[in-house]
Protein backbone atom coordinates (compact mmCIF):
# COMPACT_ATOMS: atom_id res chain seq x y z
CA UNK A 1 0.00 0.00 0.00
CA UNK A 2 2.85 2.36 0.84
CA UNK A 3 4.45 1.62 -2.57
CA UNK A 4 1.17 2.39 -4.34
CA UNK A 5 0.88 5.73 -2.54
CA UNK A 6 4.47 6.57 -3.47
CA UNK A 7 3.78 5.66 -7.13
CA UNK A 8 0.65 7.85 -7.16
CA UNK A 9 2.57 10.81 -5.74
CA UNK A 10 5.28 10.34 -8.37
CA UNK A 11 2.70 10.35 -11.17
CA UNK A 12 1.13 13.51 -9.80
CA UNK A 13 4.51 15.21 -9.70
CA UNK A 14 5.36 14.27 -13.29
CA UNK A 15 1.99 15.31 -14.70
CA UNK A 16 2.22 18.62 -12.88
CA UNK A 17 5.45 19.54 -14.68
CA UNK A 18 4.14 18.55 -18.13
CA UNK A 19 1.34 21.11 -18.35
CA UNK A 20 0.41 22.41 -21.78
CA UNK A 21 2.02 25.75 -22.55
CA UNK A 22 -0.29 28.67 -23.12
CA UNK A 23 -0.11 31.10 -26.03
CA UNK A 24 1.18 33.77 -23.64
CA UNK A 25 4.00 31.53 -22.40
CA UNK A 26 5.03 30.63 -25.95
CA UNK A 27 5.01 34.27 -27.04
CA UNK A 28 7.22 35.14 -24.07
CA UNK A 29 9.75 32.53 -25.26
CA UNK A 30 9.50 33.94 -28.79
CA UNK A 31 10.29 37.43 -27.47
CA UNK A 32 13.37 36.03 -25.73
CA UNK A 33 14.43 34.27 -28.95
CA UNK A 34 13.99 37.51 -30.92
CA UNK A 35 16.10 39.37 -28.37
CA UNK A 36 18.83 36.73 -28.49
CA UNK A 37 18.81 36.76 -32.29
CA UNK A 38 19.43 40.52 -32.26
CA UNK A 39 22.75 39.94 -30.50
CA UNK A 40 23.97 37.97 -33.54
CA UNK A 41 23.23 40.74 -36.04
CA UNK A 42 26.79 42.18 -36.00
CA UNK A 43 28.02 39.01 -37.76
CA UNK A 44 25.73 39.52 -40.77
CA UNK A 45 24.98 41.85 -43.66
CA UNK A 46 22.14 41.70 -46.20
CA UNK A 47 20.80 43.03 -49.48
CA UNK A 48 17.12 43.45 -50.36
CA UNK A 49 15.33 43.81 -53.67
CA UNK A 50 11.97 45.61 -53.57
CA UNK A 51 9.26 45.73 -56.20
CA UNK A 52 6.23 48.01 -55.95
CA UNK A 53 3.05 47.85 -58.01
CA UNK A 54 0.13 50.29 -57.93
CA UNK A 55 -3.35 48.91 -58.65
CA UNK A 56 -6.37 51.08 -59.42
CA UNK A 57 -9.70 50.81 -57.62
CA UNK A 58 -10.75 47.95 -59.91
CA UNK A 59 -7.68 45.93 -58.97
CA UNK A 60 -5.95 46.41 -62.32
CA UNK A 61 -2.29 47.34 -62.56
CA UNK A 62 -1.92 51.08 -63.11
CA UNK A 63 1.80 51.54 -62.63
CA UNK A 64 4.86 49.43 -61.87
CA UNK A 65 7.64 51.35 -60.14
CA UNK A 66 11.34 50.67 -60.82
CA UNK A 67 12.77 47.81 -58.79
CA UNK A 68 15.17 49.09 -56.15
CA UNK A 69 18.03 47.19 -54.52
CA UNK A 70 19.17 48.35 -51.09
CA UNK A 71 21.81 47.16 -48.66
CA UNK A 72 22.09 47.26 -44.90
CA UNK A 73 25.00 49.49 -43.87
CA UNK A 74 26.45 50.33 -40.48
CA UNK A 75 26.88 53.94 -39.41
CA UNK A 76 29.71 55.25 -37.27
CA UNK A 77 27.54 54.97 -34.16
CA UNK A 78 26.94 51.26 -34.88
CA UNK A 79 23.29 51.59 -35.92
CA UNK A 80 21.92 50.02 -39.09
CA UNK A 81 20.13 51.74 -41.93
CA UNK A 82 19.48 51.13 -45.61
CA UNK A 83 21.31 52.57 -48.57
CA UNK A 84 20.30 52.31 -52.22
CA UNK A 85 22.55 50.21 -54.46
CA UNK A 86 20.62 50.48 -57.72
CA UNK A 87 17.37 51.54 -59.40
CA UNK A 88 15.81 49.44 -62.13
CA UNK A 89 15.42 52.47 -64.41
CA UNK A 90 19.10 53.35 -64.22
CA UNK A 91 18.87 56.43 -61.99
CA UNK A 92 22.17 56.76 -60.05
CA UNK A 93 21.80 55.77 -56.37
CA UNK A 94 21.97 58.52 -53.78
CA UNK A 95 25.60 59.21 -52.74
CA UNK A 96 26.64 55.68 -53.72
CA UNK A 97 30.38 56.32 -53.32
CA UNK A 98 30.21 58.13 -49.99
CA UNK A 99 30.32 56.70 -46.47
CA UNK A 100 27.42 54.99 -44.70
CA UNK A 101 26.40 58.06 -42.72
CA UNK A 102 25.95 60.07 -45.92
CA UNK A 103 24.12 57.29 -47.77
CA UNK A 104 21.79 56.26 -44.94
CA UNK A 105 18.10 56.83 -45.26
CA UNK A 106 15.12 55.57 -43.32
CA UNK A 107 14.36 52.10 -42.14
CA UNK A 108 16.60 49.08 -42.40
CA UNK A 109 15.64 46.87 -45.38
CA UNK A 110 14.62 43.85 -43.29
CA UNK A 111 12.90 45.79 -40.51
CA UNK A 112 9.20 45.53 -41.40
CA UNK A 113 6.91 48.55 -41.05
CA UNK A 114 4.86 46.58 -38.53
CA UNK A 115 6.90 45.53 -35.49
CA UNK A 116 7.18 41.77 -34.96
CA UNK A 117 8.40 42.47 -31.42
CA UNK A 118 5.16 44.34 -30.75
CA UNK A 119 3.05 41.51 -32.20
CA UNK A 120 4.71 39.10 -29.78
CA UNK A 121 3.39 41.32 -26.98
CA UNK A 122 -0.20 40.78 -28.11
CA UNK A 123 -2.60 40.54 -25.18
CA UNK A 124 -5.20 38.64 -27.22
CA UNK A 125 -3.61 35.43 -28.50
CA UNK A 126 -4.67 31.79 -28.69
CA UNK A 127 -2.78 28.57 -29.38
CA UNK A 128 -4.06 26.89 -32.56
CA UNK A 129 -1.68 24.02 -33.31
CA UNK A 130 1.27 22.29 -31.63
CA UNK A 131 1.87 19.55 -34.20
CA UNK A 132 4.90 19.18 -36.43
CA UNK A 133 7.99 21.35 -36.06
CA UNK A 134 6.18 24.54 -35.08
CA UNK A 135 3.64 26.18 -32.82
CA UNK A 136 0.83 28.11 -34.50
CA UNK A 137 -0.60 31.04 -32.53
CA UNK A 138 -3.56 33.22 -33.49
CA UNK A 139 -3.41 36.96 -32.85
CA UNK A 140 -6.83 38.55 -32.44
CA UNK A 141 -8.01 42.14 -32.62
CA UNK A 142 -7.96 43.75 -29.17
CA UNK A 143 -10.61 46.48 -29.13
CA UNK A 144 -9.79 47.43 -25.54
CA UNK A 145 -6.35 48.70 -26.63
CA UNK A 146 -7.25 50.46 -29.88
CA UNK A 147 -7.07 53.86 -28.16
CA UNK A 148 -3.89 53.21 -26.20
CA UNK A 149 -1.45 56.14 -25.95
CA UNK A 150 1.36 54.06 -27.51
CA UNK A 151 1.26 53.67 -31.29
CA UNK A 152 2.73 50.15 -31.26
CA UNK A 153 0.04 48.95 -28.85
CA UNK A 154 -2.72 50.45 -31.01
CA UNK A 155 -1.17 48.88 -34.09
CA UNK A 156 -0.89 45.40 -32.57
CA UNK A 157 -4.48 45.69 -31.31
CA UNK A 158 -5.57 46.20 -34.93
CA UNK A 159 -4.05 42.95 -36.21
CA UNK A 160 -5.87 39.72 -36.95
CA UNK A 161 -3.35 37.06 -37.93
CA UNK A 162 -1.17 34.06 -37.12
CA UNK A 163 2.40 33.56 -35.93
CA UNK A 164 4.31 30.35 -36.55
CA UNK A 165 7.07 29.63 -34.03
CA UNK A 166 9.96 27.30 -34.84
CA UNK A 167 9.74 24.57 -32.20
CA UNK A 168 13.52 24.13 -31.94
CA UNK A 169 14.41 27.79 -31.38
CA UNK A 170 11.02 29.42 -30.60
CA UNK A 171 11.77 32.09 -33.22
CA UNK A 172 8.76 33.57 -35.12
CA UNK A 173 9.53 32.00 -38.52
CA UNK A 174 6.31 33.12 -40.26
CA UNK A 175 3.91 35.99 -39.56
CA UNK A 176 0.85 36.92 -41.59
CA UNK A 177 -2.32 38.85 -41.02
CA UNK A 178 -4.60 41.76 -41.78
CA UNK A 179 -5.14 45.18 -40.25
CA UNK A 180 -8.80 45.07 -39.27
CA UNK A 181 -8.76 48.51 -37.66
CA UNK A 182 -6.94 51.83 -38.02
CA UNK A 183 -4.48 51.60 -35.10
CA UNK A 184 -1.42 51.38 -37.37
CA UNK A 185 -2.20 54.57 -39.27
CA UNK A 186 0.24 57.41 -38.69
CA UNK A 187 2.34 59.99 -40.52
CA UNK A 188 6.07 60.55 -40.80
CA UNK A 189 8.37 63.28 -42.15
CA UNK A 190 9.67 62.55 -45.64
CA UNK A 191 13.08 63.54 -47.00
CA UNK A 192 13.62 63.43 -50.77
CA UNK A 193 17.06 62.74 -52.26
CA UNK A 194 16.56 62.87 -56.01
CA UNK A 195 16.06 66.53 -56.85
CA UNK A 196 12.37 66.80 -56.06
CA UNK A 197 10.78 69.75 -54.30
CA UNK A 198 11.02 69.27 -50.51
CA UNK A 199 7.95 67.94 -48.70
CA UNK A 200 6.97 70.26 -45.86
CA UNK A 201 4.20 68.16 -44.31
CA UNK A 202 4.34 64.62 -42.86
CA UNK A 203 3.14 61.91 -45.23
CA UNK A 204 0.97 58.94 -44.20
CA UNK A 205 2.54 55.52 -43.74
CA UNK A 206 1.03 52.85 -46.00
CA UNK A 207 -0.52 50.90 -43.12
CA UNK A 208 -4.22 51.60 -43.59
CA UNK A 209 -7.08 49.46 -42.36
CA UNK A 210 -7.47 46.53 -44.75
CA UNK A 211 -3.73 46.03 -45.36
CA UNK A 212 -2.64 42.39 -45.54
CA UNK A 213 0.92 41.23 -44.92
CA UNK A 214 3.16 38.18 -44.85
CA UNK A 215 6.69 37.89 -43.44
CA UNK A 216 8.88 34.79 -43.73
CA UNK A 217 12.10 34.34 -41.75
CA UNK A 218 14.91 31.86 -42.49
CA UNK A 219 17.76 30.72 -40.26
CA UNK A 220 21.17 31.53 -41.73
CA UNK A 221 23.64 28.89 -40.58
CA UNK A 222 27.07 30.09 -39.53
CA UNK A 223 29.59 29.01 -42.16
CA UNK A 224 31.99 27.69 -39.54
CA UNK A 225 29.40 25.59 -37.71
CA UNK A 226 29.06 27.86 -34.69
CA UNK A 227 25.34 27.96 -33.76
CA UNK A 228 26.01 31.01 -31.58
CA UNK A 229 26.52 33.04 -34.78
CA UNK A 230 23.62 31.63 -36.83
CA UNK A 231 21.02 34.28 -37.55
CA UNK A 232 17.29 34.46 -38.37
CA UNK A 233 16.48 37.08 -41.00
CA UNK A 234 13.37 38.17 -42.89
CA UNK A 235 13.96 36.70 -46.35
CA UNK A 236 10.56 37.53 -47.86
CA UNK A 237 7.86 40.10 -47.18
CA UNK A 238 4.59 40.80 -49.00
CA UNK A 239 2.44 43.87 -48.30
CA UNK A 240 -0.88 44.69 -49.96
CA UNK A 241 -2.57 47.83 -48.70
CA UNK A 242 -5.39 50.12 -49.79
CA UNK A 243 -4.63 53.76 -50.55
CA UNK A 244 -6.93 56.71 -51.11
CA UNK A 245 -6.47 59.56 -53.55
CA UNK A 246 -2.77 59.98 -54.30
CA UNK A 247 -0.70 61.91 -56.82
CA UNK A 248 2.55 60.15 -56.01
CA UNK A 249 4.36 57.42 -54.09
CA UNK A 250 7.62 57.79 -52.14
CA UNK A 251 10.02 54.83 -52.23
CA UNK A 252 13.42 55.10 -50.52
CA UNK A 253 13.41 58.90 -50.53
CA UNK A 254 12.42 59.10 -54.19
CA UNK A 255 9.03 60.37 -55.34
CA UNK A 256 7.20 58.78 -58.25
CA UNK A 257 4.26 60.62 -59.83
CA UNK A 258 1.16 58.53 -60.43
CA UNK A 259 -0.33 59.04 -63.88
CA UNK A 260 -3.23 59.39 -63.81
CA UNK A 261 -3.73 60.52 -60.21
CA UNK A 262 -4.96 57.55 -58.19
CA UNK A 263 -8.52 58.06 -56.93
CA UNK A 264 -8.38 54.87 -54.87
CA UNK A 265 -6.49 51.62 -55.17
CA UNK A 266 -3.87 49.36 -53.69
CA UNK A 267 -0.11 49.44 -53.16
CA UNK A 268 1.60 46.07 -53.38
CA UNK A 269 5.20 45.65 -52.24
CA UNK A 270 7.35 42.50 -52.31
CA UNK A 271 10.76 42.36 -50.65
CA UNK A 272 13.28 39.55 -51.16
CA UNK A 273 16.42 39.50 -49.00
CA UNK A 274 19.70 37.60 -49.18
CA UNK A 275 22.21 37.53 -46.34
CA UNK A 276 25.95 37.05 -45.97
CA UNK A 277 28.27 36.80 -43.02
CA UNK A 278 30.78 39.61 -42.71
CA UNK A 279 34.06 38.52 -44.22
CA UNK A 280 32.46 35.60 -46.06
CA UNK A 281 32.33 35.49 -49.86
CA UNK A 282 29.79 32.68 -50.30
CA UNK A 283 26.09 33.27 -50.92
CA UNK A 284 23.41 32.06 -48.54
CA UNK A 285 20.70 29.66 -49.71
CA UNK A 286 17.16 30.09 -48.41
CA UNK A 287 14.89 27.06 -48.20
CA UNK A 288 11.16 27.65 -48.57
CA UNK A 289 9.02 27.59 -45.43
CA UNK A 290 5.76 25.60 -45.58
CA UNK A 291 2.70 27.77 -45.08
Amino acid sequence: MRRLRHFALLLASVSGTAHAQTAGELLAKARAALEENGKREPHWNWTSTESTVVLNGSGREQQRLPVVTVESVVRKDGRRCNAVLSWGDGVPPYKLNEDADARCSGQDPVEPPLSVRSLLNSANAALLDTSGDFYLIAIHQDKARLRDAQHEVRCTASVQGVIKLDRATMFPMHVEGKLVDSGCESSTPAELHYGEEPITKPVPRALFKGTTFRMDFSLQQDRYGNPANSYWISTAQHWNGPVGKAAGVIVHNRRFALIPVLKSGFLIKDIETTAQEFGVQSSTRFDSIPK
